[in-house]
């Protein structure tokens, strides 16, 4: 049956919440709700329930290394931004303040580093996004 979901969120710890936010507000283009120890990014443009991003405030917060190293922090998890085109999105990411990873394992997407050091995907929509099983409107 599943959890009665009514939208989903993930959680950035970051030194600094407020900067790493303004960084994917430009980013994005969501709409950022700022907060003390928290800091919203929300795409309020959605239907239904929003998509959103908290930063949270982690004063002794270590940037994971990518790739993974031995001795090293190690990354929890990352974001893929699926983009029409991935050369565009690079040259734009790197103008808000990310950097490319020195190691790059495909040709087809990309590897950026935020600026508190966590990676994220720039990559093609997956084939499937245009299934029948997915289809919806606005895909």
């Amino acid at each position: 049956m599943g959890l009665d979901l009514v939208g989903w969120n993930v959680v950035l710890d970051s030194n600094d919440a407020d900067k790493l936010s303004v960084f994917y507000e430009k980013l994005l283009g969501w709409t950022r709700f700022p907060g003390e120890e928290f800091t919203v990014l929300a795409n309020v443009e959605q239907q239904g329930f929003p998509t959103w991003i908290t930063f949270q405030q982690v004063d002794d917060y270590v940037p994971p290394v990518w790739p993974a190293a031995p001795d090293k922090q190690q990354q929890m998890a990352h974001l893929d931004f699926h983009v029409k085109n991935v050369d565009e999105a690079v040259k734009y990411a790197l103008s808000c303040g990310a950097t490319m990873s020195e190691i790059q394992f495909e040709d087809g997407w990309r590897v950026i580093i935020d600026p508190a050091g966590h990676p994220f995907c720039l990559l093609p929509p997956p084939p499937w996004i245009n299934s029948e099983a997915f289809s919806r409107e606005g895909f």
